[in-house]
């Protein structure tokens, strides 16, 4: 038992070393969305020479970093929450009330990581692309990144369902 503990324990602080190095360059995403905007509105005033490109690269950037934000939030339980009941009742039934959610969050990324895996899937054999002027392959890259982060954020709430049920407290990060 001892070594299943030490073992979930470092699989725990790999997923949160791994999540952190995630964090940090998907909010490097927003400061070449700046960059870039700021190039586009240069040439665009300045040199009365716009560019094609910016718009649709600030959009894509922006719809990685909000998807890989999911799994970032959810990796210490920061996410949006209506804690009406869980703050009224003993620490117990909000321990199982915690399980249940993470129970019921399993079942909803299930479904979202098979359905955008899917997707996913069909957009790589198609080679989609975006349709505009560029035609960047961006839906393929979306779509498996969502794909990628259902399935991390899977992986994220079963420790967290293990804590749960072990009674262990949230991570205080």
């Amino acid at each position: 038992a001892k070594g299943a503990q030490a073992h979930g324990t470092f699989m725990r602080e790999v997923m949160a070393r791994l999540t952190g190095w995630i964090a940090g360059a998907a909010s490097f995403l927003f400061v070449i969305i700046v960059g870039i905007s700021a190039l586009e509105v240069g040439l665009r005033y300045g040199f009365q020479s716009p560019t094609i490109w910016v718009h649709e690269l600030s959009v894509a950037l922006a719809a990685a970093a909000f998807t890989i934000g999911g799994p970032v939030v959810h990796a210490h339980r920061r996410h949006i929450a209506i804690t009406y009941l869980l703050d009224r009742v003993n620490a117990r039934a909000r321990r199982w009330m915690e399980a249940l959610n993470s129970l019921l969050t399993l079942v909803c990324l299930g479904l979202l990581a098979w359905a955008s895996g899917s997707q996913a899937l069909e957009s790589l054999r198609d080679m989609e692309t975006s349709g505009t002027a560029l035609n960047w392959p961006t839906p393929v890259v979306l779509k498996c990144l969502l794909a990628l982060c259902c399935t991390w954020m899977m992986l994220q709430t079963f420790a967290h369902l293990a804590n749960d049920l072990r009674g262990r407290p949230r991570d205080p990060r």
